[in-house]
């Protein structure tokens, strides 16, 4: 099934696969969250594990077009999901600035820093996204090839 999504695009959704390429602006992992919901839901999975899953692709969605992109607007984010017995697979792909091997495995093994309301250098949110990652995720990958980044979310659904 294809649907035509906002400025052009085209959403597929083939039995067990969902794809869309989006064009970054601030707002677009929102659009892609409520769109892949409504994949995840047709494949009847629970509201909780459809949280976890939407607040990771929001993340990475949002850290593809803050940091890959420097929020530069228009530029193209691949999203596919599939679902196959037990596991959903998310792919998120940009073209943008990526990061390094080294720095992908620091930041999923960074320690969460509690904020300390009297210590301003406690404060910032960057780099909680990707220790919320990790706690939400069996599997988190980053692959590279050329200036193509993928970022692949994989979870076990418990039935």
């Amino acid at each position: 099934m294809h649907i035509n999504g906002d400025e052009g695009s085209v959403m597929t959704i083939d039995g067990q696969t969902f794809s869309n390429t989006y064009k970054s602006t601030i707002d677009v992992s929102r659009v892609a969250a409520e769109d892949l919901k409504g994949f995840w839901h047709s494949r009847r999975l629970s509201d909780s594990d459809i949280g976890e899953l939407e607040l990771c692709v929001v993340e990475l969605v949002n850290n593809a077009f803050e940091h890959a992109y420097a929020g530069q607007d228009g530029e193209p984010i691949e999203v596919t999901s599939r679902y196959n017995e037990n596991k959903v697979i998310v792919d998120i792909t940009h073209f943008g600035e990526g990061m390094s091997q080294d720095e992908f495995r620091g930041a999923l093994e960074a320690d969460f820093i509690e904020p300390d309301p009297d210590d301003p250098d406690t404060w910032t949110t960057s780099g909680r996204g990707f220790i919320i990652l990790a706690a939400l995720l069996d599997t988190v990958e980053l692959t590279q090839d050329g200036e193509k980044n993928t970022f692949t979310l994989i979870k076990t659904i418990r039935s």
